[in-house]
């Protein structure tokens, strides 16, 4: 039986503007097999692979633009250049609706744990 899941992906509001957490979609196509590997690294420290080159997260405006900066470097650094290779990286401040078939797990959105 086909599995559908619709919900709401947007912004969560935090303690204060800095606390928001936005709704993050990472796409990206990389011919170089090390390149590729070291932004799956940098990816995976940030949010969940949901395709082979597609992540998804929630992420404070600092983690966005820390996870940029070290995207850029890699992107930019002269031994792995190929003017080809792109990423485009997604930041959803709104509410957006979400259509899935198959299966899904709802992206949790990281954050400090207090026990």
């Amino acid at each position: 039986m086909l599995k559908v899941h619709e919900t709401r992906l947007g912004k969560i509001r935090g303690s204060s503007p800095a606390e928001d957490r936005y709704y993050v979609v990472v796409l990206f196509d990389i011919s170089n097999q090390k390149k590729y590997r070291r932004i799956i690294k940098i990816l995976n420290g940030y949010g969940d692979r949901i395709q082979y080159s597609i992540f998804e997260a929630y992420l404070r405006s600092a983690q966005i633009k820390e996870m940029v900066q070290k995207t850029r470097d890699v992107m930019a650094n002269e031994r792995y250049y190929d003017p080809k290779d792109k990423i485009r990286i997604y930041r959803v401040a709104g509410n957006c609706e979400l259509t899935i078939f198959g299966d899904y797990v709802e992206p949790a959105p990281m954050g400090d744990v207090f026990i």
